[in-house]
């Protein structure tokens, strides 16, 4: 259910500062807690360090990482530096700089290009899997593509046999989590 947004707020020692309403129910869904306890995943404070890293000039990755919790639900999480409000013309010193971890179900794009990494598609497969996405049959796809349609049968082909999946209904139910794999 839609209960807002998760939000999160750390200092630069890593401690949570502040949290949305909704954002203890994510938590425990990210890492269940033993009874009468709350952890924070390790994913939050992953993505927090890599602000801290890339602001040292250790590691210029950005501050994101998506985590499978299960069924094909999926989840991105991005942390930024908070502004530094001392400079805010309205409320300056309202709020001490720190960082900000959001957390939101990844979105479909994001999840097409992960499963192609994660199955090592081609440039060309992966292409063909977002065509696919849309509805696309292989007629079109081939056309979309400037490619024979037995050339796309052939990538299909491929895709299948990386994947595991046996038919397009299995394959994008998978690519985009959205049913059963």
């Amino acid at each position: 259910d839609d209960v807002g947004p998760v939000v999160l707020t750390l200092d630069d020692g890593l401690r949570i500062t502040s949290r949305t309403a909704a954002s203890q129910d994510w938590l425990d869904a990210l890492l269940p807690p033993d009874p009468g306890s709350h952890a924070v995943p390790a994913s939050v404070y992953n993505v927090a360090a890599q602000v801290l890293a890339f602001e040292a000039g250790v590691d210029d990755h950005p501050a994101s990482t998506r985590t499978h919790l299960s069924d094909g639900f999926w989840l991105t999480l991005r942390a930024a530096r908070i502004a530094d409000v001392e400079r805010h013309p309205i409320a300056p010193g309202l709020i001490t700089p720190g960082i900000v971890v959001t957390i939101e179900e990844t979105s479909a794009t994001e999840r097409l290009e992960l499963f192609g990494r994660a199955f090592a598609l081609t440039r060309r497969e992966h292409e063909l899997v977002g065509l696919l996405a849309t509805g696309a049959d292989t007629r079109a796809m081939a056309r979309q593509m400037a490619l024979s349609e037995y050339t796309v049968q052939d990538h299909l082909k491929s895709i299948f046999t990386k994947t595991g999946a046996r038919d397009r209904i299995t394959l994008l139910a998978r690519a985009l989590g959205a049913g059963p794999t």
